[in-house]
């Protein structure tokens, strides 16, 4: 039986959506009591202003902006005006500022034109264009436009338009209106709109189905989905939240679910994944089995990383019927959960005898995780440093003398919280840096002592790049010239080693998971503080994956390591990895790395990064010891735009 938090929780999305539009209405011009004082000689002026927002809220800056003005049979084209007949006049481009903002205005005859209608169309390099029409009336007042504009192209993780209009359209065909001009509207756009993949001409339909019959649901949200297919998102949000709206006046066994499934849609679209999930609870309460709205509150839950949950969700969705696709993101929480058995399981009941070399990318992707997960775990389980008592750990971690070992792990959760939110921070403000880096390459005796080397010195570029989770790094070696090279050195026998300055990223929070911990305790460094944890990688979820590679053979190795903190900053300044397991498929019996951290200024930044200052990589493979020492300094800004051109890495 449907109960009354219900009704409280549709009635508070449905206005706290009307207020947010609300809040946008600012009117600009005269008072209705005198439209004459906007009059000058017998032209009048129309402030036309708005601003434009990405899909999750952000000002977009530096946005083309063009502006016509309709004439009173509501089409665009050339208009008396001031001037004579001046396109300039009725047709203006401009640019919007850095908050996003753009103003204009237009001079009309008011004997010709007693209302304005213009229409806006906006674009920007790297999202799809976006328009609106308003229509001010004759009032001579005008208010804020508000322009949503999309990023070309959907995530690869998200629910599409497409898909979302093709599922809904199905369900909304039969919820339109019963008989006369209004049925016959809303027919013919629904099949412009679904049939023919044609929203510009389903909008003036859909738009009569709605206005002949206001309080006809699905015409609302049918002709929303028509106006965000055909580029105006702020005009196609009102819709749903109008249809939101009508569901909440609707008796409890009148009340539909695709109000909320839409607006909960929209909202993972924003990324706001937590107030998406809470929309789509409000949609199962009321249809239990819809696959659709078990489909998405499990992508959500995947999003927060609540894999039980989402495991449950989608499970539920793929026997309630949804499409074979959503077996991949069951396999995707099954991963997170680290109960590989069931995901391949899964993978097989979605394959159905198939080449998955024919998938797609995401399916390969996910094979490919998955497989490689197993082969780490077939590998059996080992006792890691997570494990070890810290008086056998120190004989095998020598830079341990000296902790005060700590048995109570209550101070962990918040340990590993901060430092999370320290490596998050640095990935997302790095910045592009270049560096001095000093590499000696060694062969070392049984004996400990070197018996050749090679030094090598390098330019060392950092460069951040653009990744869904705001953890894109990549690097660079240049010589002098700024010419893209690598060390050299493996013809002659020596090692190649880099990437230390991802190794941080064990303790993002996206990648806590891939691992255990555990507080060993408390240790003075060089004067500081510091918070020592052990962690190693656990086979089933571990998402950074590392491969060994030589001309014979190729394997993946999983690592574990200890990591000193700043106690008072939670800043990394030491990190040591070792092998999990020997792999002996390549005669690799160890390979370490012990990176000390220290703290960077840059002239042009306020905020200090900590970054690696002194590598050593030691690594015994095939009964021969070699040994890699890595010093950068010099740490600079680097403009990857001004010095590409002049010499590209």
């Amino acid at each position: 039986m449907r109960t009354g938090p219900r009704w409280i929780l549709l009635w508070t999305l449905a206005v706290g959506l009307l207020g947010v539009s609300a809040a946008r209405g600012q009117v600009f011009g005269d008072s209705a009591s005198n439209p004459s004082s906007l009059r000058n000689k017998e032209n009048q002026i129309w402030h036309v202003f708005g601003s434009v927002t990405t899909l999750d809220g952000q000002p977009a800056g530096n946005c083309a902006v063009r502006v016509q003005v309709a004439s009173q049979s509501g089409e665009l084209q050339a208009l008396k005006v001031e001037g004579g007949d001046d396109p300039d006049a009725r047709d203006k481009s401009l640019e919007t500022n850095l908050q996003g903002e753009f103003r204009t205005d237009f001079t009309l005859d008011p004997n010709l034109y007693q209302n304005l209608k213009v229409q806006v169309f906006v674009r920007k390099p790297g999202y799809a264009p976006a328009h609106e029409t308003v229509d001010f009336g004759s009032q001579g007042k005008t208010w804020e436009i508000d322009i949503v504009i999309p990023e070309k192209g959907q995530a690869p993780d998200q629910l599409s338009l497409d898909e979302l209009t093709a599922t809904l359209g199905k369900r909304l065909r039969a919820l339109g209106p019963a008989s006369g001009s209004a049925k016959k509207d809303f027919e013919e756009g629904a099949g412009d709109l679904l049939d023919k993949n044609d929203s510009a001409r389903a909008l003036p339909r859909l738009a009569k189905a709605v206005k002949r019959e206001p309080q006809c649901l699905a015409c609302h949200l049918l002709y929303g989905l028509s106006l965000l297919n055909d580029g105006s998102w702020s005009s196609g949000e009102r819709e749903f939240v109008a249809a939101a709206h009508l569901n909440y006046g609707a008796k409890p066994e009148d009340q539909r679910i695709e109000p909320l499934l839409v607006l909960g849609v929209i909202e993972e679209w924003r990324r706001q994944d937590m107030k998406a999930a809470g929309i789509l609870m409000g949609a199962v309460k009321i249809l239990p089995e819809d696959a659709l709205a078990l489909q998405e509150i499990g992508r959500t839950q995947i999003k927060l990383k609540n894999w039980e949950s989402a495991e449950q969700y989608l499970a539920q969705a793929v026997k309630a019927g949804a499409p074979p696709e959503v077996r991949l993101l069951r396999i995707e929480a099954l991963l997170g959960e680290g109960v590989l058995g069931e995901a391949d399981q899964e993978m097989t009941a979605y394959l159905s005898g198939r080449d998955i070399r024919k998938l797609s990318p995401t399916a390969r992707a996910l094979y490919s995780d998955l497989h490689n997960r197993m082969e780490l775990k077939s590998a059996g389980t080992v006792k890691s440093y997570v494990a070890e008592p810290a008086g056998e750990l120190t004989k095998t971690v020598p830079e341990l003398q000296g902790l005060e070992a700590e048995s109570d792990q209550g101070n962990l959760p918040a340990v590993l919280n901060k430092v999370g939110e320290q490596v998050a921070q640095f990935f997302k403000s790095f910045p592009n840096t270049i560096s001095q880096e000093h590499v000696q390459q060694e062969r070392v005796r049984a004996s400990g002592k070197t018996s050749e080397s090679t030094p090598q010195k390098f330019n060392y570029l950092l460069l951040a790049t653009a990744s869904s989770n705001g953890v894109g790094l990549e690097e660079y070696r240049t010589d002098s010239a700024g010419t893209r090279t690598t060390a050299q050195g493996l013809e002659d026998g020596f090692m190649l080693t880099a990437g230390f300055a991802s190794a941080s990223l064990y303790f993002h929070p996206e990648y806590q998971s891939g691992a255990l911990f555990r507080l060993l305790g408390r240790q003075t460094l060089d004067g500081q503080e510091t918070w020592v944890v052990a962690f190693a990688q656990r086979p089933e979820t571990a998402r950074l994956l590392e491969r060994f590679n030589t001309n014979d053979a190729s394997v993946l190795i999983l690592v574990q390591g200890v990591v000193w903190v700043d106690s008072s900053t939670y800043q990394i300044v030491r990190l040591r990895t070792d092998l999990l397991k020997p792999a002996d498929k390549v005669r690799l019996e160890r390979q370490t790395t012990e990176i000390t951290y220290g703290e960077v200024r840059f002239k042009d930044s306020a905020n200090p990064y900590w970054l690696p200052r002194e590598v050593v990589v030691t690594v015994e493979w095939k009964g021969k010891t070699f040994r890699n020492l890595h010093e950068y300094s010099d740490f600079r800004l680097f403009n990857v735009e001004s010095k590409e051109k002049r010499k590209p890495a």
